[in-house]
């Protein structure tokens, strides 16, 4: 892993310079830099493979085309050897092929990698500089265009180290993010910065840019082939994603929750492996009982005989919040980054790379939001009032618990009542358009309404010409909740704490052959992941295999009922909100009195604000 930065169109070396040093936990094993009269590149080094011998920015033993990557590329070894006729590479490094494959091939060079990565290659020759982002959106990359001139980084906060990039909140970004908990692409929430969206490349040539998308995974089920044939087929994809992903010249281990995709990993890595596995699990004290993992955790190290390690979160909210809120460089309201954060920490001590279960979910049919649209169809048989009365019984008083089943009977009924794209888009979301308009202030309301409000969600359903319901559901998360939640989020706390973090399960190939599986095959009425268990059926243990759902969620219900008087009375003050002139008090104040009261679990939303009012502080009012 490692941080990349440039610019182009112009020359700054002490800007370039800067802009690299700002990502120094991205890689803090060394830096380097290409300095031309029209482009400069910067790069931090994370090193995995080639110790020695992988300083960057590379190049082609031509000079011709230079390279800046961060991620890895798990079928570099076969690119080396189907191009070590016509070329003779000097490491034994991934980064090499890059721009020997741009060399040969172009701009369609992305086509042949098998990895997760975001890199620019400049070509000397063409005076063209190319960056790429991989298909899923593991790593990220943002930019900024100045007229003629460009900027581009990992992370946000080396782009603003430019005075000249807009530091303005764009207002239908923060509405996306009141819904979602975060910004989606190509927006950020600054009006002078932007986000490559997976699987999309960007071209600047003669202050010229250009974005192209270079990839899509389509739902194309195929209905001809039994529960036994599909999982025979998977197995193989799936294992091969696992062992790819352990090429390391340091320390590998894996988190490891008791859950039936980090498991997979384990089982894999147990079977592969020379030695005992290094397996990494948190849990939470008495407050957080009903979101314990350690005990299953345990119980899955033992079966497969790992080298265990766990520890217990004891996390002061609003203490850790600066760090996270400078991790993102932008709000970023999923409170599961918090604990991503300490997993890593405490991971970092005993290895370097750490493989996890992320992308299970989406591609196995793991969340009950899946079984929930297949539920919807047949519940919007019931006559409308009579289901808002169902919702309104249901949801009388619910907890903050780990299975919120009360919220999750009245979302589900009260979804029932739109469209199947829109129905999606409030379950996936934490504020309908109704709920955003209450909330932002008059002005800001405006402002999103003359400038076109986005509904992601909705457009991602909409988007593949065939699928049902759960299919569409799936292609949505895949190209919208996976890369821009639990990945970007993944990414970020790992890089904090200078870890590299791998997740399998999100190899495009393996994703290429489940858009292939019809829905029925992964989600029933009353089951999810059913393909993953019968591939895994004899693997791993039977509790295992027979668990339900928990999620690698934080007790945040539990914890802002705690702070939430704190939260009223500091953070979300009416006085603060009317200085701000974003957000209407008196909206605020009812959710707040709503979760305080139990009446609604406003816990995410809540905390979305909180995060918001402290990225406030630290980005724009301490310039």
């Amino acid at each position: 892993m490692c941080g990349i930065v440039g610019i182009a169109g112009f020359e700054d070396r002490e800007l370039v310079r800067e802009m690299t040093a700002s990502l120094s936990h991205r890689g803090p094993d060394g830096e380097g830099f290409l300095f031309d009269p029209e482009v400069s590149l910067g790069h931090r080094r994370l090193a995995i493979i080639d110790l020695s011998g992988g300083a960057q920015p590379m190049s082609t033993s031509d000079g011709r085309a230079w390279v800046s990557f961060n991620g890895q590329i798990y079928n570099y070894r076969d690119l080396m050897k189907e191009l070590e006729s016509e070329y003779s590479f000097r490491t034994h490094c991934d980064t090499e092929v890059l721009p020997v494959l741009y060399s040969k091939f172009g701009q369609e060079m992305v086509h042949r990698l098998r990895g997760m990565f975001a890199f620019a290659v400049w070509d000397r020759t063409d005076k063209t500089l190319f960056l790429a982002r991989d298909r899923i959106g593991i790593k990220p990359l943002y930019y900024a265009v100045l007229g003629s001139r460009l900027l581009f980084a990992s992370e946000p906060k080396a782009i603003l180290r430019c005075a000249e990039v807009s530091r303005e909140i764009d207002p239908v970004a923060l509405d996306a993010y009141l819904s979602l908990l975060y910004v989606p692409p190509p927006y950020s929430i600054y009006r002078g910065i932007r986000q490559l969206p997976p699987a999309h490349t960007l071209t600047w040539r003669a202050g010229e840019v250009e974005v192209r998308k270079y990839w899509d995974a389509e739902p194309r089920p195929d209905f001809s082939r039994t529960d036994e044939e599909w999982a025979e087929e998977i197995a193989p994809i799936l294992e091969d994603s696992i062992r790819m992903r352990m090429m390391s010249d340091v320390p590998l281990g894996a988190f490891l929750s008791g859950g039936i995709d980090s498991s997979t990993i384990v089982s894999v890595l147990a079977r592969e492996g020379s030695k005992p596995v290094e397996t990494f699990c948190i849990g939470f004290g008495e407050e957080g009982r009903a979101y314990e993992e350690r005990p299953i955790a345990r119980r899955v190290a033992g079966f497969f005989n790992t080298n265990h390690h766990e520890m217990e979160i004891t996390l002061d909210l609003l203490s850790g919040l600066e760090g996270m809120v400078r991790a993102f460089d932008e709000p970023f309201g999923n409170p599961t980054a918090m604990l991503t954060s300490e997993l890593s920490r405490f991971t970092r001590q005993f290895v370097t790379v750490s493989l996890a279960g992320d992308g299970g979910d989406e591609m196995f049919g793991g969340y009950p939001r899946y079984q929930g649209m297949a539920w919807s169809e047949k519940l919007r048989s019931i006559p409308g009032p009579l289901r808002r009365l169902m919702a309104s019984w249901v949801g009388g008083r619910e907890s903050s618990t780990a299975r919120n089943y009360r919220r999750w009977a009245r979302q589900l009924l009260e979804g029932c009542d739109y469209p199947a794209a829109e129905r999606y888009s409030r379950w996936v979301g934490y504020r309908g358009p109704e709920e955003r308009d209450r909330l932002l202030s008059p002005a800001l309301r405006e402002e999103v309404r003359k400038a076109g409000r986005i509904e992601p969600v909705i457009e991602l359903f909409n988007a593949p010409s065939r699928g049902g319901g759960v299919e569409r559901s799936v292609y949505s998360d895949l190209h919208g909740f996976l890369p821009e939640n639990v990945l970007r989020y993944s990414d970020r706390m790992s890089m904090a704490h200078s870890l590299e973090a791998r997740v399998p399960l999100t190899d495009h190939v393996l994703v290429e052959a489940m858009m292939r599986i019809p829905a029925r095959r992964q989600v029933g009425l009353l089951a999810s992941k059913r393909l993953l268990r019968k591939v895994m059926k004899g693997k791993l243990p039977e509790e295992v295999l027979a668990r339900k759902k928990l999620g690698f969620n934080p007790p945040m219900g539990v914890w802002l009922q705690e702070d939430s008087r704190k939260l009223l009375s500091e953070w979300l003050h009416p006085d603060v909100l009317r200085r701000r002139g974003l957000l209407e008090a008196s909206e605020v104040n009812r959710l707040v009195e709503e979760h305080r009261t139990r009446r609604r679990d406003h816990g995410l939303p809540l905390w979305s604000l909180v995060v918001l009012e402290a990225w406030m502080r630290l980005y724009l009012d301490s310039r």
